[in-house]
């Protein structure tokens, strides 16, 4: 699956939103997978997605919501007739985009791929879709709220891959389209703000999907914690990471924070948050870092000191890691004046 990654930038670009109309050399979306949570809206055409092994038939006013690091793609319906929905009796072995496999165009700085073929099929159908794609762990959101349905959303696929799709009829009443079209609009125009009301439009598309499966009992089970507190600790724990970036924070100590062993901690953060709890405190700290270069004149050394880093080489280290160039260059090339 490797050969199938899409890189995608954390850290610069945590939220994406845009309307995908299919033009050749756009279309199909080749099987790919990436970390990011992705949504997609059909407004007109009608598409084949596929999510693992799995196979949907979308018509305009359904949705889908691909969970992250999950192989999808989406092509164009050659059964026009069939209806909205998961195909049971479908397999991706069995699509057209499997049987035809087409070359995806290499992204050679990243060891990625673009998921758009290097050839150009005929589209004489027109297709248009709404595509929202977010790192869920930079929503300006609850962190308990924010790890429940990390949680609930790979549960729900894997219980039944029906659980991810949403047709036109179980969105009536929900305003998924404004929504969807909010998103496009603030990042777009990148206005003041337009981070904290996006994630507050993508807040409300993933409520009503909570709000959905927990109508339909779809609730993660298995193996808890060992009490209750360790299970709501480590629930609030990106909340401790965000509160305490600026001191020595070790994974340990985070899992005995929560009541639980090294390797347990460990697993349970990469499973709830697709990354590792190292690579999550060095994002924060990243994250930090980049509003005082840009907001402030204050030196490197000042900076390492209050964003968590050992020493200022350690600083410039992760942050070319992250950014690929340094927090001097960086600076210059982003300053911001108000």
């Amino acid at each position: 699956m490797k050969n199938m990654f899409e890189y995608t930038d954390r850290l610069n670009q945590p939220m994406e939103a845009f309307q995908h109309t299919a033009v050749p050399g756009n279309f199909p979306i080749l099987p790919h997978w990436h970390y990011f949570i992705e949504i997609i809206y059909i407004k007109e055409g009608s598409v084949e997605a596929t999510c693992d092994d799995a196979v949907y038939t979308m018509h305009p006013g359904d949705l889908i919501i691909f969970c992250p690091q999950k192989l999808h793609s989406v092509d164009l319906l050659y059964d026009t007739t069939a209806p909205s929905g998961y195909n049971l009796n479908k397999t991706f072995a069995q699509c057209h985009i499997f049987t035809e496999p087409r070359s995806p165009r290499p992204n050679l700085a990243h060891n990625a791929i673009y998921p758009i073929s290097t050839a150009m099929p005929q589209i004489e159908e027109t297709i248009c879709y709404d595509v929202l794609k977010f790192d869920l762990n930079f929503l300006y959101a609850n962190n308990r709220f924010k790890a429940q349905f990390s949680k609930t959303l790979a549960y729900a696929f894997e219980k039944h891959a029906e659980n991810i799709f949403f047709s036109a009829d179980m969105l009536k009443g929900f305003p998924a389209s404004s929504l969807m079209a909010g998103c496009i609009q603030e990042i777009e125009r990148q206005e003041y703000g337009y981070d904290v009301a996006v994630s507050s439009l993508i807040s409300s598309l993933l409520t009503f999907f909570m709000r959905n499966w927990l109508r339909r009992d779809i609730k993660p089970e298995g193996k808890k914690p060992d009490s209750a507190s360790g299970s709501q600790a480590f629930e609030e724990i990106t909340q401790y990471i965000e509160n305490h970036y600026n001191e020595s924070l070790q994974v340990q100590d985070l899992a005995a924070h929560c009541n639980m062993s090294y390797s347990y901690f460990a697993r349970l953060f990469r499973s709830t948050y697709n990354q590792s709890c190292k690579e999550y405190i060095e994002f924060i700290r990243i994250h930090k870092v980049l509003d005082l270069l840009r907001f402030t004149d204050l030196d490197l050394t000042y900076i390492s000191q209050e964003t968590g880093f050992a020493d200022c080489s350690h600083l410039i280290r992760t942050f070319k890691k992250y950014t690929g160039t340094t927090p001097k260059q960086w600076r210059k090339e982003n300053l911001n004046f108000f």
